[in-house]
């Protein structure tokens, strides 16, 4: 008779979880390789499209604490890597953007990211790949709502 399934190896959130644990750290370890911070790197390259987010926006992107991205983005706009801008439309609004620092910061680590995802990734087919990939943007979407 085999022996049933840990509970955990059959679990989603455990699943999820303990995968992005293991290619992050993966990934994370190249990141400090360059000196950069890891915190500013998920910043920067949830910026990295160009587009301005609030600090809601990109909260939800880097899943960190309110006050620990407000911290961090403080920092970095002292630092040069982040501006703040007043919305066009809302001047209440402030949008955030990298810099052209921040950029260069970030864009050799984008291409390295994109390597380590085609590393994490090769033993699947494209298909399988894409499959993945929308699979969990479908999950994220359906709980979001």
């Amino acid at each position: 008779m085999s022996k049933p399934t840990p509970f955990v190896d059959d679990y989603l959130a455990y699943l999820l979880a303990r995968s992005s644990k293991l290619v992050s750290e993966q990934f994370h370890a190249q990141v400090k390789a360059t000196g950069l911070n890891v915190n500013y790197w998920r910043i920067l390259a949830s910026l990295s499209d160009g587009d301005g987010l609030s600090l809601n926006q990109l909260n939800e992107r880097v899943l960190f604490n309110q006050p620990t991205l407000s911290k961090l983005v403080a920092r970095m706009e002292s630092e040069g890597l982040l501006e703040r801008i007043k919305g066009e439309k809302d001047k209440r609004s402030i949008l955030i953007y990298i810099t052209p620092q921040g950029r260069q910061l970030v864009n050799q680590l984008l291409a390295k990211a994109k390597w380590h995802e085609a590393e994490v990734l090769a033993k699947y087919s494209h298909a399988q790949q894409e499959l993945l990939k929308d699979m969990l943007r479908q999950l994220i979407s359906a709980l979001e709502n």
